[in-house]
């Protein structure tokens, strides 16, 4: 299950926690994130789960004549 976990300091510095999310996925939601609070990155820590490559379903018919 992918979560979000989103804290805003009194001084308005902002901590942007995901989980649940595989590979780059989760640059993609924080960039969406950061656009719209309007904050500079001070510091980026990734976790095991950015190292996982997304599994990818694909189906292939073969028909022979």
């Amino acid at each position: 299950m992918e979560k979000i976990k989103i804290k805003i300091g009194v001084d308005g510095a902002v901590d942007l926690q995901l989980a649940g999310f595989e590979g780059g996925k989760c640059l993609e939601v924080t960039k969406l994130l950061e656009n719209l609070l309007g904050n500079e990155i001070v510091e980026r820590k990734m976790t095991s789960e950015f190292y996982l490559t997304e599994t990818i379903e694909q189906e292939s018919k073969i028909s022979s004549s």
